[in-house]
């Protein structure tokens, strides 16, 4: 639901009546940590319907002051219509939004206070960088230019005032944007997938001014994307979201190394999946095969059947001869492919070739670099990373 011209240019005029008179605020790393144990933007039971479809269903979300936060999941799982609701771009049916103590839910745009960056930059063809950067500002002239200069100077692009965006390259016009939804100094940045038009080099470089820059200035962030490896370089919070509903809420960390869901654990990152069951007399069984692997009976309960998720670079060879009593699980190599730091290793069971895995192994590794296509490995899993979840549609 792209805005209309005219929806930009109202939001881009009308921001200016937050902090346009005001310097751009860097606080010190100690003030923006203590300021990020504050709530500022809390999401209260949001709901959306189109029509008969749920877009959104009693959405909960706190951001705490100065936390980058991504609402990750993939097309159609209602996280731009949810940004949309916190920009005042669309009504929600249920629900409120708060910006520290002020209830924002039903406010037009111009008055919540924010900064926005759009997917296609939506920048002016006929203003100039320093033009398009000071659209909202309502200051004198040799205000505008001085803010214009140092906000240029911050994103990396001095002495670009003069330049139109058709002579600006995709990743230059994104920091104008980015630039001028700073401009009036917001209590709030939002990201509306920003970096997904620019080519793979340019993404991952400005990834990380992006977040440099939002640590700098200690701006509470909302960014959308569908971009896993984007949501886990750049936020302290992640939200996923699943049919219109969030599935899980953490850390980067917390929500790869420990999904709360079987879709986290299949959306974020590489895994395998290999089918699990547990005997009625307690025994596990992988794929077929009987294997000490520690799984609880919370998890899988006697008589039932499972998923073991395991990521790839948690699963690794062992060296013969191995124990008789504890035999270990023999993989045979498909084929692998040179990744820089590390070889990706395809591997089906020997024991059921139609279940195959993946590995991650260190390129380093002399043993790795001999592994060739028809080779019998054995394998082991760090047990610690080992979860277990339901059958699909079970």
């Amino acid at each position: 639901m792209p805005l209309t011209p005219d929806q930009i240019e109202t939001l881009l005029s009308t921001q200016a009546q937050y902090g346009g008179d005001t310097a751009i605020a860097l606080p010190a790393a100690a003030a923006t940590a203590t300021a990020a144990a504050v709530p500022w933007l809390r999401i209260e039971g949001i709901a959306k319907r189109f029509g008969g479809f749920d877009a959104l269903r009693d959405i909960q979300l706190s951001v705490a002051r100065g936390e980058f936060v991504c609402l990750l999941g993939p097309s159609g799982c209602g996280k731009t219509t949810l940004l949309r609701i916190v920009a005042g771009l669309e009504a929600q049916d249920a629900g409120r939004v708060w910006m520290g103590e002020r209830d924002i839910s039903r406010l037009p745009p111009a008055q919540r206070d924010y900064g926005i960056v759009f997917q296609s930059y939506a920048l002016f063809p006929n203003l100039n960088a320093a033009e398009n950067i000071a659209y909202g500002l309502r200051t004198g002239r040799a205000q505008k230019a001085r803010r214009v200069g140092e906000l240029l100077n911050l994103v990396g692009l001095p002495g670009s005032e003069a330049k139109y965006p058709a002579q600006l390259s995709g990743g230059q016009q994104q920091r104008v944007a980015l630039a001028r939804a700073l401009a009036t100094s917001p209590n709030l940045l939002l990201l509306d997938e920003p970096l997904s038009a620019l080519d793979a080099r340019v993404r991952e470089h400005l990834r990380k001014e992006l977040r440099g820059l939002q640590q700098q200035l200690g701006v509470t962030t909302l960014m959308v994307t569908h971009d896993q490896d984007e949501a886990l370089s750049l936020a302290d919070t992640i939200a996923v979201m699943s049919q219109g509903r969030i599935e899980q809420v953490g850390s980067p960390e917390q929500i790869y190394r420990e999904p709360a869901s079987r879709f986290v654990a299949g959306f974020v990152g590489q895994v395998n999946w290999l089918p699990l069951r547990r005997r009625h007399d307690g025994l596990l069984e992988l794929a077929g095969l009987p294997l000490a692997l520690p799984i609880s009976e919370a998890q899988l309960p006697a008589g039932s059947q499972g998923e073991l998720f395991c990521r790839p670079e948690d699963v690794s060879l062992v060296d013969m001869p191995w124990s008789r009593e504890h035999p270990p699980l023999l993989g045979t190599v498909l084929q692998q492919g040179f990744l820089g730091g590390i070889r990706r290793v395809q591997l089906s069971l020997v024991h059921a070739p139609q279940h195959s895995l993946m590995a991650e192994l260190p390129a380093h590794d002399p043993a790795c670099a001999r592994l060739a296509p028809g080779q019998r490995v054995a394998l082991q899993f760090r047990p610690e990373r080992l979860r277990c979840f339901g059958l699909p549609n079970s």
